[in-house]
């Protein structure tokens, strides 16, 4: 098959560039390069490489202006992510499109980059695709890759679109001084073309818009029509969304939602909604804010694999069982609700912050079971003391806590965290700061309308880095510490005289 479609394309490449296609690589040197990657490449790769080993270095990008990488530049670029996997395998957002065909990680060691654009971004072969996914699937992928789409199913499909692409003149040439290449239409670079292909190429997964969106949008009412037409023109570029905000729109129904199957972020807040039921079609949602609505039940949201962080402050949820069964959860705001049972959120193994009010002791034990955490954030305290806030030391993997309107007789609490780096004080009183300046590991600190009574006890502290407070404490503070601190973040206003004095200690002591 690709021996066919080399040979077509070949004739029309040969049409509009002198021949730019390297003469094959060995079996030798395939079975080499399998060897250091440990992947073994889909057959319709092995056969490309077997015809053409890539292009040369002056050619112009026989996809679209994008370079086929020979099988030596094919192993450089994949060591490069290889060292960084480790690190960075989950950073970030990563979406796939269609949902559930790649894997959503930043980087995988299984994406062979058969091209690359010179600015950290590749065209890849999936060897190592999601549950609906194929092997051999090409994909995009890279620094500025945050969604990844399956281009074609097969390699082979891809050189077939780019066949016909030329073909029906879909194309145009550049030429930058002795340098010849090509663009997809009228784009610039082929990567950001994909936002607008119907994918994959040749048997694209296209919704039949136009059916299934007039009924539903004959039946709504004139404020999900309006919001509809006057912010995403039509029902398609609606559906199509990845990213939905909705904030303050009025809404008591979400009924249009349930079309958006695509959608990864999904902000709900400040509406008058009490029934999500919609919500159970969308996974894709990887964020989901749904602040200030007057909800209670979230089981709607219990098949929500791929969901990551949720918002519900301010709502009525009494219940979240629902939680348990969403495997990926690992951001939970939920200050201001109807929870009284804490125990539940001990069963989700993947959470690692947490953002809580608490009023009486037995929810400070459950939380403190967490083991989990490493971000916690307590907006409000009630009916604790300070003997009962040494339970925070179970946390063992806690890195940053808040504190928000609380008033702490000290923070002996923290004594035994090992891994916390960074605590954030908020419209706080604290009467004794001495296990601020004893934690070995601390290296950031932010006070934001918090009083200290004993500031300069902060100082004892070697390991901090960055302090963030008002104008008096870095003034009282800058010239205390025996390390160099970083005071570039001023919280509140400051008069032109205090401006003059902290814009010349910054520039004196740069860190």
């Amino acid at each position: 098959m690709i021996k066919l479609t080399m040979e077509k394309l070949k004739i029309q490449l040969d049409q509009i560039f002198s021949p730019f296609l390297n003469p094959p690589a060995s079996e030798e040197e395939i079975q080499r390069v399998e060897n250091e990657m440990a992947i073994k490449f889909p057959d319709d790769v092995r056969e490309l490489y077997l015809i053409h080993n890539g292009e040369r270095e002056d050619g112009p990008g026989l996809f679209f202006g994008l370079p086929f990488l020979p099988l030596n530049d094919v192993l450089q670029e994949w060591h490069v992510w290889k060292q960084l996997e480790d690190e960075f395998a989950m950073e970030g957002s990563s979406y796939s499109v269609p949902t559930g065909y790649i894997k959503e990680r930043y980087i995988n060691r299984f994406w062979i980059p058969i091209s690359k654009d010179f600015g950290g971004n590749n065209i890849g072969i999936d060897v190592d695709p999601d549950h609906q996914g194929r092997i051999g699937q090409v994909i995009n992928f890279g620094r500025d890759e945050e969604v990844k789409y399956v281009i074609a199913t097969q390699l082979s499909d891809f050189l077939e679109f780019i066949a016909e692409t030329i073909f029906q003149g879909n194309y145009q040439i550049e030429q930058e001084e002795d340098y010849l290449y090509w663009n997809y239409k009228n784009s610039t670079h082929f990567l950001d073309a994909l936002k607008s292909l119907e994918l994959p190429v040749l048997h694209p997964e296209s919704q039949n818009f136009k059916e299934e969106t007039a009924k539903w949008m004959q039946d709504l009412d004139s404020g999900w029509k309006e919001i509809i037409q006057e912010e995403y023109s039509n029902p398609e570029n609606f559906i199509k969304r990845k990213q939905l905000y909705l904030i303050g729109k009025k809404l008591t129904h979400i009924k249009p939602l349930q079309f958006c199957t695509e959608v990864k972020e999904l902000i709900l807040t400040s509406n008058e909604l009490t029934d999500i039921t919609p919500l159970k079609n969308m996974l894709s949602l990887k964020k989901l804010y749904l602040v200030k609505n007057p909800l209670s039940d979230l089981t709607p949201l219990q098949n929500l694999e791929h969901l990551q962080e949720l918002n519900i402050n301010d709502t009525q949820v009494f219940d979240i069982t629902p939680l348990v069964s969403i495997s990926q959860l690992k951001n939970l705001k939920m200050d201001q609700t109807d929870v009284k049972d804490f125990s539940i959120l001990q069963q989700c193994q993947a959470l690692e912050s947490l953002s809580i009010s608490i009023v009486n002791k037995e929810q400070l034990r459950q939380i403190t079971q967490i083991s989990t955490l490493k971000q916690l954030d307590i907006h409000q305290l009630k009916n604790i003391e300070e003997v009962d806030l040494l339970q925070l030391g179970h946390l063992e993997n806690l890195q940053v806590i808040t504190f928000e309107n609380c008033y702490l007789k000290n923070l002996d609490c923290l004594s035994s965290s090992r891994q916390l780096r960074e605590i954030i004080l908020k419209n706080t009183i604290l009467e004794d700061g001495t296990a601020i300046g004893a934690l070995k590991n601390l290296k950031c600190l932010k006070l934001d309308g918090t009083t200290i009574e004993n500031l300069k006890v902060i100082a004892k502290s070697s390991s901090l880095q960055i302090f963030t407070g008002s104008f008096e404490q870095f003034n009282y503070l800058k010239d205390l510490f025996h390390q160099a601190i970083d005071f570039s973040t001023i919280v509140g206003g400051m008069t032109a005289e205090e401006q003059k004095v902290w814009h010349q200690y910054l520039n004196t002591h740069k860190v």
